[in-house]
């Protein structure tokens, strides 16, 4: 991840898959790391602790389309920016602070909270 602790995290939250509904927190969209996508990075709402998903683009023939389309050369930047940005709005996104919240059950998707939200806006950072 890369970041700085989050002073506020509270590690004591137990674990409880909830929708917390549409968060105004500040959420930055990036270049994934992992490969060609977008990457969101912000603070849980619920837990507090800071959260990174990474979106891959999608590729024709792997049965794996992702959110986003992998027609990136079709569209012209700002057209796909904008619909980046709309899909990346429209989605669930999920906390994924890394941390074993208490009640975390060993089957569960992500490590985090449980919570789940929408984000109201995105900021944009540099390469992202």
């Amino acid at each position: 991840m890369g970041e700085a602790p989050h002073v506020n995290h509270d590690h004591g939250t137990a674990y409880l898959e909830t929708y917390v509904g549409l968060a105004t927190g500040v959420f930055v969209r990036r270049a994934a790391e992992g490969g060609p996508g977008l990457r969101i990075e912000g603070t849980c709402p619920r837990c507090q602790g800071g959260t990174v998903s990474e979106y891959p683009y999608g590729l024709a023939g792997t049965g794996a389309k992702g959110i986003f389309s992998r027609r990136r050369g079709t569209d012209p930047a700002s057209a796909q920016a904008q619909s980046e940005e709309a899909a990346l709005l429209r989605e669930v996104h999920y906390c994924e602070c890394g941390h074993p919240h208490p009640d975390l059950p060993a089957e569960a998707p992500f490590v985090g909270c449980g919570a789940s939200w929408r984000v109201a806006a995105l900021s944009v950072a540099d390469g992202g």
